[in-house]
C-alpha cells in the first residue's frame, strides 16, 4: 500500500467575485450625466400622482430611506416628519416647501441676528426647522417658515418667509403684518427667460437677492421696534 499522498502546503487564492454595480437602464436626467444607473423619484402627492424624474445616486437625494430627485427631497427635508402635511403631500408639481427652505436656511443666520439685535433682556427668540402650511382669512394657502421674538405675554415681532400657492415662483417676507419683499428668485427668473443667464450673471444676480433681502428684513424688524405701540406691526 502506497504512502498517503501530502497535503499541499499552500492553496491557491481564488479572485473574489465583485458584482458589477447595479444598472436599471434608465439614463439620468441631470445635464451632463451619461450614467444608466438612475432611479426614480419615488415621491407620491396627495392625488396619487408620482414624478416622473429618475437620477443617478450623484444627482438625487435619500430622505427617510426613500430615493427623491432634489426637488422632492427638498420637499421632504421642508416638511420634516416623513412630510406630515394634513391633506397629504403637495402637488408633484408644487415647489413652494422646497423654496421656502432653499431661502429660508440662507437667511437664518441674518433673521436670527436682525431679532437678536433688538431683543429686550427678557425676550428670546424662537425660531422654525420646517415648512408649514399656513392659510388667509380668505382660505388662500401658502407655505411659510417663520421666526419670532417672543416675551412673556407673546409674539412681540414675527418674521415669515413665505410662497403662496397662488404665486408658486414668487418668494415674499412678511415682517409683523407688512409684506415686506416680493420676488421671483433670479435662478427661477433665469429659467423662464428665453435667453438664461450665464453662471457667472446668475450667480452675481443671487447674491443680490440675498443682499436685498437681508438689508429689506433688517430694516422691517428696526420699524416694528420702533413702533412696538401699533399692535399691527407687532402681530
Amino acid at each position: 500500500m502506497g504512502a498517503p499522498s501530502a497535503m499541499p502546503i499552500f492553496r491557491r487564492k481564488t479572485t473574489p467575485t465583485v458584482e458589477p454595480p447595479y444598472a436599471s437602464g434608465l439614463r439620468c436626467q441631470a445635464r451632463g450625466c451619461s450614467r444608466y444607473d438612475a432611479v426614480a423619484c419615488t415621491y407620491r402627492d396627495r392625488r396619487g400622482r408620482g414624478c416622473t424624474a429618475a437620477f443617478c445616486a450623484d444627482h438625487s437625494v435619500v430622505v427617510d430611506d426613500g430615493n427623491y430627485c432634489r426637488r422632492h427631497g427638498g420637499t421632504m427635508r421642508a416638511l420634516g416628519a416623513r412630510g406630515k402635511v394634513k391633506g397629504g403631500l403637495p402637488d408633484v408639481d408644487n415647489r413652494g416647501p422646497s423654496l421656502v427652505q432653499h431661502v429660508a436656511n440662507t437667511l437664518e443666520p441674518h433673521i436670527a441676528t436682525a431679532l437678536d439685535a433688538v431683543a429686550r433682556p427678557h425676550e428670546q427668540v424662537i425660531a422654525e426647522r420646517e415648512v408649514n402650511k399656513a392659510f388667509d382669512p380668505d382660505r388662500s394657502s401658502r407655505w411659510e417658515r417663520a421666526w419670532r421674538l417672543v416675551d412673556g405675554t407673546g409674539v412681540v415681532i414675527k418674521v415669515a418667509v413665505f410662497v403662496e400657492e397662488s404665486r408658486p415662483d414668487v418668494v415674499a417676507v412678511r415682517v409683523g403684518s407688512h409684506i415686506v419683499f416680493e420676488e421671483v428668485p433670479p435662478w427661477i427668473a433665469s429659467r423662464q427667460n428665453p435667453e438664461p443667464a450665464s453662471e457667472e450673471q446668475e450667480e452675481a444676480a443671487r447674491r443680490e437677492f440675498y443682499r436685498q433681502l437681508q438689508v429689506t428684513i433688517a430694516q422691517g424688524v428696526d420699524r416694528v421696534r420702533q413702533t412696538a405701540d401699533h399692535p399691527a406691526w407687532a402681530q
